[in-house]
Formats: structure tokens, C-alpha cells, sequence
């Protein structure tokens, strides 16, 4: 149907300029529409002369060096531009779903691309661009090698994405003086990211009800499942934003404790 090959041409476009132009022919299917899964590609679209690397770099977590916030700022703007893949995904998993869980996801999927656009202009006037440094694509290797779209919901918004509020809540309070420009584009980020990471918990909350499943349950077993040894994670947790995006008080502690709770289910 035309609507998966829309959604497949997203991932397959280069840029977030290109995903973008994509993303205005991607409309949500009606209510319960249904089609078979199609092949999703090893890696999404990036430009040729982008250099690749199996494995992301290791980076200094100071702030006090411009050039080290440079480095910082080339890979967020990767995440971002993979954000765009990863709603995409879980549209093209979401058959049968409802016409809404398409059109969240389709606003995400433009909320990042956007992202992606701000820092290319924040680093274009610092004289730099996407593929100064090397890319890898750990994050969409992660999305792949989910089973379905339950699975999708835990391991890309309300892990992976709800991990960039912990980063950001850190970072932000640093940044406010030693970089205002990246300040403010990291701050739209943000805010725009928990009403993402909310989006994730409102449908992994549905998808548990549809298969007879407790949603904090089935978070604690796909966590441990898909990120052996990440709990607790290595940044304090951002309760607040995490609470706006729909975490309960058990999710909260067993994200913080970790091995010291067995998970549930």
C-alpha cells in the first residue's frame, strides 16, 4: 500500500531536509487497516560520503571545550536524524493499530527531522556539518532487532529516548552559560522529547491491554531482555520529566535499583 511505501522512503532518504520532504506525503492509514510487514533495510538512508563506524566514539563528558561540545552536537544531531527512522518504524510495525497511533507517530518523526535541521544550523555557523565525524547505527540495529511493536515501544521511546531526558536534565544546567546557543536548541529538545517519550507510554499502555499484559511487567522483562547489565544506568534518573512522560513510581524504582528488584512477569 502506498502509505508503507511513503513511510519506506522516509527511511530510505538521506537527510533530514529529504526525510522531511517525505514525511509530507506519509498520512495515517484509517482505524485497523492491516498490511504485511515489508522488508526493512539494514541501515536507513545517509548520505554516500558520510564515514560509518561499527561503534560509537568514546567521548569526554566535559563541556568546558568547545571543540569536545562540538562532537557532543554531531551526535545528538545523528540521534535525531535516526529519531526520524525509529517513529517511522514503529509506524510501518503498527499495522491494525489506530489512525491516532499513526499520527503521533508521524508528528514525532517531524519533531525530529526539525531537530535535525536546528542543529545543522547551530553547526553550520560554527563552520561545521553532519559527517565531520563518523555515524554508527546502533540505535536502529537495536529498533531491528525487536519482535514486534511492543517490544518497539519499550526499547526506543521509553528506554532509549527516555535515557536522552536523563542526559539532558544533567547537561542543560551547563550548558545555560558556557554555550547558550546549543542551550536553546537542546532545550526545545527536550521538552519536545518528553512529550515524545509520553506518546511511547500512552501506546505501550495500549499494547500491553490488547495482549492480556501489565505494562510495568512487560517493561521490567524487555529492559532486561534488550540491555543486559544498563539498569542502573549511568546518569541520575530525570524524575521529573520522566513522570510527565508517563513512568509510574515502580517503573521509576526498579530503573534505579535494578538487579536488586527481580522483574515482574
Amino acid at each position: 500500500m502506498s502509505y508503507v511505501d511513503d513511510l519506506l522512503a522516509v527511511i530510505a532518504a538521506p537527510t533530514a531536509a529529504d526525510k522531511a520532504a517525505r514525511l509530507d506525503h506519509c498520512a495515517p492509514p484509517a482505524d485497523g487497516i492491516r498490511w504485511m510487514l515489508p522488508a526493512i533495510p539494514a541501515r536507513p538512508g545517509r548520505p554516500s560520503h558520510w564515514n560509518e563506524s561499527a561503534t560509537p566514539p568514546r567521548r569526554r563528558r566535559t563541556l568546558s571545550h568547545a571543540g569536545t561540545r562540538n562532537r557532543f552536537l554531531l551526535a545528538i544531531h545523528h540521534i535525531e536524524l535516526s529519531a526520524v527512522d525509529l517513529a517511522v518504524l514503529a509506524c510501518l510495525r503498527a499495522s491494525g493499530a489506530p489512525s491516532e497511533l499513526h499520527r503521533d507517530f508521524l508528528i514525532i518523526a517531524r519533531d525530529e527531522a526539525r531537530h535535525a535541521r536546528l542543529l545543522e544550523e547551530l553547526l553550520a555557523a560554527r563552520g561545521l556539518a553532519p559527517g565531520d565525524e563518523p555515524i554508527h547505527h546502533r540505535l536502529w540495529e537495536t529498533a531491528l532487532a525487536c519482535a514486534d511493536l511492543g517490544e518497539h515501544l519499550v526499547a526506543v521511546p521509553r528506554f532509549l529516548e527516555a535515557r536522552g531526558l536523563d542526559v539532558s536534565a544533567e547537561l542543560l544546567p551547563r550548558l545555560a552559560l558556557l554555550d547558550p546557543a546549543a542551550h536553546a536548541v537542546l532545550s526545545i529538545i527536550y521538552h519536545d522529547e518528553i512529550d515524545h517519550v509520553a506518546i511511547g507510554s500512552r501506546w505501550h499502555q495500549w499494547w500491553c491491554a490488547g495482549h492480556g499484559l501489565d505494562p510495568e511487567a512487560h517493561f521490567q522483562v524487555v529492559v532486561s531482555a534488550r540491555f543486559p547489565g544498563q539498569v542502573p544506568g549511568p546518569t541520575p534518573l530525570d524524575r521529573p520529566g520522566r513522570l510527565q512522560a508517563g513512568f509510574s513510581a515502580l517503573d521509576l524504582t526498579w530503573l534505579a535499583e535494578g538487579p536488586e528488584i527481580a522483574p515482574r512477569g
